[in-house]
């Protein structure tokens, strides 16, 4: 599968991720959530959907799922949820910008990381510089 379709697929099931994380972080936030606590919880919002779609779909590995595996995607989109939340919080604390603005701000920045890191969970012959390892 050529990456540029892979990149295709995980924009897809991104696309759909983002809704789940923007509508629950919107919910919460109005609701009187403090919005880190909002950003924790709409961002683990979409981890099982993005998990099942990326792995079978994306990526498509077959075969059994293995612990390796389950701990390496926590490990990519616990990065990715610091990253995020700090961005976020700097975007909004430090710079007075909007909490919308922020988050999507933070959101876009965690695309490219979390796209890194799952494509080197779930891609077994991964390229680095030219050869396969």
């Amino acid at each position: 599968m050529s990456r540029w379709h892979s990149v295709l697929k995980f924009g897809l099931v991104g696309i759909v991720n983002t809704g789940i994380d923007f509508l629950l972080f919107t919910l919460l936030t109005l609701g009187g959530f403090p919005y880190l606590l909002a950003q924790i919880i709409s961002y683990s919002g979409g981890l099982a959907n993005s998990y099942m779609l990326n792995r079978s779909w994306t990526f498509q590995q077959k075969g059994a799922t293995s612990k390796k595996e389950v701990i390496a995607f926590i490990s990519v989109n616990l990065i990715t949820l610091a990253v995020t939340s700090v961005l976020l919080s700097e975007l909004h604390q430090q710079l007075d910008w909007s909490l919308i603005v922020s988050k999507l701000v933070a959101t876009i920045v965690g695309v490219g990381i979390n796209y890194v890191g799952t494509r080197l969970v779930f891609v077994r012959d991964v390229e680095f510089g030219g050869e396969k390892k």
